[in-house]
């Protein structure tokens, strides 16, 4: 059977810098392309050849073959121009079927985080430009009247979903369009989701640290990403329920068996980092239990190569 780190490795599977083997890590990233906003001399996203030679670039892109990484610079004056060059760039390529992923398109935007003005990507092509995204992930948990145990509410995903189909989630979860608060977006998710009333998240989430990793998906996506986490305990009488036809139900888990559903792979695989988190926070996994703790709370709280804030 698998281990947690093993779990962890194979959601946060971006190749990390060995000062043993440095020329390695450099080698992968110089043939990336890096991708550059206006009036920004930070890079905001890595970018494959594949992509780079696939998408229906226009004049608002200058492609820089001569610089070392290579650079897409981003051409605009204002951040509305920005977003319309991006946005007809991808709608250009989702007519076209250029990427398996833009049959997921969401109308929904991700700002660009560490942007110094209001840029955002459709949601189903952020990784095609590598970008961060960012989420706001919530355990909500009880404890057990007589044994005083951990139990967590876990949903299944419905498999009419467009990702992870039938996969088990966190309680309550959601991608942050741009213009929305983390928790705003929680609490939105809480009712929708888990039939949550407002009040009761608002009273009871608390935001508890952030969890980070850099994901290298298929159709060539890469996706570095920032989810801020939060627990919610609640009593033994408050129930889950399906709110709306993304979850095909909750159940109430023990902790163990959790665990054991992480490692047979039943968990997908952005929300089973989180729970990871969550067991690392409550003394669930310990130095003492866990050989390989160091690596997994370091490989959960990854450092990310693009700015997450504008100065």
């Amino acid at each position: 059977m698998k281990t947690i780190l093993d779990i962890v490795k194979e959601r946060d599977n971006f190749p990390y810098h060995d000062c043993n083997r440095p020329s390695d890590y450099t080698q992968y990233t110089d043939n990336l392309w890096h991708f550059y906003l206006p009036d920004d001399p930070r890079p905001h996203g890595y970018i494959p050849h594949f992509v780079i030679e696939t998408m229906p670039w226009t004049s608002e892109f200058y492609l820089d073959l001569s610089s070392n990484p290579k650079r897409l610079q981003l051409l605009a004056d204002t951040p509305t121009a920005a977003n319309a060059a991006i946005a007809r760039v991808l709608q250009t390529a989702r007519e076209k079927n250029l990427f398996k992923c833009l049959k997921g398109w969401r109308n929904e935007g991700y700002r660009i985080l560490g942007a110094r003005s209001d840029i955002k990507i459709e949601r189903a092509g952020a990784g095609l430009f590598g970008i961060i995204t960012v989420g706001a992930h919530m355990t909500v948990f009880t404890r057990s009247r007589t044994t005083r145990q951990i139990q967590i509410w876990v949903p299944t995903r419905s498999m009419s979903t467009t990702t992870s189909p039938g996969m088990l989630d966190s309680s309550v979860a959601g991608g942050v369009p741009m213009g929305v608060e983390p928790f705003e977006c929680l609490v939105k998710e809480a009712r929708e989701e888990a039939s949550l009333p407002e009040e009761l998240t608002r009273r009871c989430a608390k935001a508890v640290g952030c969890v980070t990793e850099f994901s290298v998906k298929g159709d060539a996506q890469l996706e570095p990403s920032v989810k801020y986490v939060y627990d919610m305990e609640v009593d033994e009488n408050i129930e889950l329920r399906p709110g709306d036809s993304e979850v095909e139900g909750f159940r109430l888990m023990t902790v163990e068996e959790v665990i054991k559903r992480v490692l047979e792979g039943m968990y997908k695989p952005m929300s089973a980092m989180v729970i990871i988190d969550f067991f690392v926070r409550h003394g669930i996994l310990t130095i003492q239990n866990e050989r390989d703790y160091v690596e997994i709370v370091a490989r959960t709280h990854r450092f990310l190569p693009f700015p997450t804030s504008s100065e």
